[in-house]
């Protein structure tokens, strides 16, 4: 029978084995913050190139509501809500909104995501994508409102229902993130 302990000369080691249950890997913070924001970025400049394919033009989701309800579900921190306002402030000058638009929205659906966190994580991937869908209507909502409120007009809601079909299909984002970083060891290295 094998001791746990082994005594040598100069120190006491532990003979732990594999430990089974805890993350296979370490990421930074670039890796679950940093390239999914660039990537984001990336893509909203992309879909906003005045481009028609098959008669229709590209259409211009909010990518950064995915990463405002992602965030929080992998970890909690201080640098996802300072990029994450930082992206809302680009999407302010990028779309010519008021200063401040988007920031509010995208940290009111973050800020929420953080209160639910703990029904949330766990779930089933029907479940997150519903609740992603219910975090999607109440953003353009919200954003309807303030609109309405700025402008003193209420929006062309077809169009708005189309921009939150197109942010809808970012769901996909969300799941992947989930799947890839929510069982990793995020601490920062």
């Amino acid at each position: 029978m094998k001791t746990p302990f082994i005594k040598t000369p100069l120190k006491v080691t532990l003979d732990r084995g594999v430990r089974k249950g805890m993350a296979q890997r370490m990421i930074g913070p670039l890796d679950w913050i940093g390239w999914p924001a660039l990537w984001v970025l990336a893509g909203t400049i992309i879909l906003a190139t005045p481009m028609k394919i098959f008669g229709f033009y590209l259409p211009e989701p909010v990518l950064p509501l995915a990463l405002a309800f992602a965030w929080p579900l992998i970890r909690p921190s201080y640098i996802a809500p300072l990029i994450l306002a930082l992206m809302g402030a680009f999407l302010d000058y990028f779309w010519g909104a008021p200063l401040g638009f988007w920031t509010l929205s995208l940290m009111i659906v973050y800020g929420v995501t953080f209160l639910l966190r703990g029904y949330i994580v766990g779930q089933d991937m029907m479940v997150i994508t519903a609740l992603y869908g219910s975090a999607v209507i109440g953003f353009f909502v919200l954003n309807t409102l303030l609109a309405t409120i700025d402008s003193g007009m209420v929006p062309r809601l077809i169009s708005v229902f189309e921009q939150a079909l197109a942010t809808f299909v970012s769901v996909f984002l969300v799941l992947w993130l989930l799947e890839s970083y929510v069982h990793a060891d995020v601490r920062f290295q």
